[in-house]
């Protein structure tokens, strides 16, 4: 069920052309303004799509039913947070893009065009704090894959590394990225036997990178 906060006046539509559902939606959607042609609805001005733990919001959107689908842009931006049990820590997640696809049905997420999504990860005693950006021209996912794959121009940045590919993927459950093609990854580790930080540099085809434990790996 699909919900649209707004007047009739504002629609241009008689109360006869809206359901109102007797649960509680899955999927909740106000907007200042509204209008329906051939099926899409067209929302404009402080744009909010909220489900479950995602929030999505963009100065206009196109919306479809069948499946549910949302193309929002006017600085659009996705905010989602997560629980993780297991590691006993709270995961934010922030898209910016000038154009983002939201697939309510299904769970895809794209979004183009100077892609930028940080992490933030946070330990449920407040004691650890890590974060990381990755920049790309098109990012792909879906919402139950717990993968995000970034293509174009990428760029990875944490505290301690700064890296770029051609394509990256990053995998939520393990705090993983792999950065594939003319794959680079720079950073200062601590020398036990000079007991300093140093740099260090690592380059090829595919990288692995452990966001949480800093260890990377080329091959």
């Amino acid at each position: 069920m699909l919900t649209v906060n707004a007047t009739f006046a504002e629609a241009g539509l008689g109360s006869a052309t809206f359901y109102i559902p007797t649960t509680q939606p899955e999927t909740i959607i106000t907007a200042q303004t509204l209008y329906v042609a051939s099926g899409i609805a067209t929302l404009e001005g402080n744009v909010k799509a909220v489900k479950e733990g995602d929030l999505l919001t963009a100065g206009r959107a196109l919306m479809g039913q069948n499946p549910q689908w949302l193309l929002a842009s006017l600085t659009p931006r996705l905010f989602r947070k997560e629980t993780i049990e297991d590691k006993q820590v709270s995961r934010e997640t922030t898209l910016d893009a000038r154009v983002i696809y939201w697939n309510s049905t299904t769970g895809e997420l794209d979004a183009s065009d100077s892609v930028v999504v940080k992490i933030e990860e946070r330990s449920w005693d407040l004691a650890t704090y890590t974060w990381a950006i990755i920049s790309a021209d098109h990012m792909m996912g879906f919402r139950g894959d717990k993968q995000m794959k970034f293509d174009g121009n990428v760029r990875l940045k944490d505290k301690t590394r700064f890296g770029q590919g051609e394509h990256l993927d990053y995998f939520k459950a393990s705090s993983t990225a792999v950065l594939i093609g003319n794959a680079h990854l720079e950073g200062e580790e601590w020398n036990a036997k000079e007991k300093m930080m140093k740099k260090r540099t690592v380059d090829g085809q595919r990288i692995e990178y452990h966001l949480d434990t800093k260890a990377m790996q080329s091959e």
